[in-house]
């Protein structure tokens, strides 16, 4: 009997070590658990300053360009109507001249 006993009392000392084992592990799993977490929130802040950092960046390139393109498009258009003023200078020259010119006679047939 006493030798069951100490079986005993070896069975439940060998579990109790297993025990404070397994809540040492877990512990330290769950600090592990908490620091993942607290890696995995700093990332998402991190890709999320980086995302508004290059949206911000995108959208003042999108103002410059469309500014630019604007620009060049007005250059463009003061061009094409001082092509046209000219053009019509010169198509009125063109018109006076030939008004100037001699008229020819057509001489009847026959």
């Amino acid at each position: 009997m006493n030798q069951s006993l100490e079986k005993l009392e070896i069975s439940v000392y060998q579990l109790a070590q297993k025990f404070e084992t397994l809540i040492g592990e877990n512990r330290r799993l769950q600090d592990e658990i908490s620091r993942l977490k607290l890696e995995q929130e700093q990332s998402r802040r991190e890709h999320e300053a980086a995302v508004d950092e290059l949206s911000e960046a995108l959208l003042v390139q999108v103002g410059k360009l469309k500014d630019d393109l604007q620009s060049k498009i007005d250059l463009l258009t003061e061009e094409k109507a001082q092509y046209r003023r000219a053009l019509e200078q010169s198509a009125e020259k063109v018109r006076h001249l030939l008004e100037r010119l001699p008229q020819e006679e057509t001489l009847p047939q026959g």
